[in-house]
């Protein structure tokens, strides 16, 4: 998982499901809302596809939240092999230690792009669901000054 194809792709599903939940809820709100019945039956069924759409957002971010903790988890498990790589031994690292260490680093940061783009996603997610139309720009790995 090297390439940034292949990182951002479980981020794309994620952003295509919602999108394909919105627009078919949109297609049956606008056929609801339009037809013939009494306002009160209508105001229903709006709230009920309201309701639809926000528990299909929140399953949503909780599969994107998984993924990110996911990601984690593998960093995790990354850093306990990369425990072996130490320049500071009496007998300094073969070429294929320094290799292996390369590799290993190069997989932690593709972990750790993935998980940061699932993290970027569910906030989007969530925010809509929230009816927040306005998101903070993104910062792009910046901690915001406190």
């Amino acid at each position: 998982m090297r390439t940034s194809d292949s990182v951002s792709a479980p981020v794309s599903t994620f952003a295509q499901a919602n999108e394909e939940i919105s627009r078919a809820v949109g297609r049956m709100r606008g056929a609801v809302l339009s037809s013939a019945m009494d306002c009160e039956r209508r105001d229903r069924v709006d709230g009920a596809l309201r309701d639809l759409e926000r528990l299909e957002r929140d399953q949503i971010v909780r599969r994107l939240l998984a993924a990110a903790n996911e990601q984690r988890r593998r960093i995790e498990a990354l850093l306990v092999l990369l425990g072996d790589f130490d320049p500071n031994e009496p007998v300094p690292p073969d070429d294929g230690m320094i290799a292996e260490a390369g590799l290993l680093f190069g997989d932690i940061a593709a972990a750790a792009d993935l998980g940061s783009g699932l993290l970027r996603q569910s906030r989007r997610l969530r925010l809509a669901a929230e009816g927040l139309h306005e998101v903070a720009p993104e910062t792009n790995g910046a901690r915001p000054l406190d």
